[in-house]
């Protein structure tokens, strides 16, 4: 239940947010359009550690090491708000509730040891579950190949 709960809460507000790296999607192949660096239709272990870093960095505003929650809320925002204009105005607002909410639970969430700041290692743990959730056939990259689990049909 609590992981079907994470996964349900992540889907919503990650999938599909713009912009230069990004978290690592639930959907297998927006997962390979959006951490591919190389565009060969794969994603290795290498170009996912990069990307990862790099997100971390990018968000990472004071440059402490730590994702504060105002750090990572802020980051969001900026990410919903170039979101929102791409859905029908009649959703926009309830969308942003809907997400703005999810991204104060995904804190909490990621932020295990309850120290205030989501660290490296803490971080890396949601990316490298989504990784490990797509390389269906175990050879250590994430492409087409790799067949899409029946919960995700």
């Amino acid at each position: 239940m609590f992981r079907k709960l994470i996964a349900a809460g992540a889907a919503l507000t990650l999938a599909g947010l713009a912009g230069q790296a990004h978290a690592a999607s639930h959907n297998r192949d927006t997962f390979i359009r959006e951490q591919d660096r190389n565009a060969d239709g794969k994603v290795s272990k290498d170009e996912f550690s990069a990307g990862r870093a790099q997100e971390f960095a990018r968000m990472d505003a004071n440059h402490d090491g730590g994702l504060t929650r105002e750090e990572y809320v802020e980051d969001f925002k900026t990410r919903l708000a170039a979101k929102l204009p791409t859905l029908p105005a009649e959703r926009r607002e309830e969308q942003r509730v809907r997400e703005m909410r999810q991204v104060e639970v995904r804190f909490g969430i990621l932020d295990s040891d309850k120290s205030g700041k989501i660290t490296p290692p803490e971080f890396d743990h949601s990316g490298w579950m989504m990784f490990a959730r797509h390389d269906t056939n175990k050879d250590g990259a994430v492409g087409a190949d790799d067949p899409i689990p029946k919960d995700d049909d």
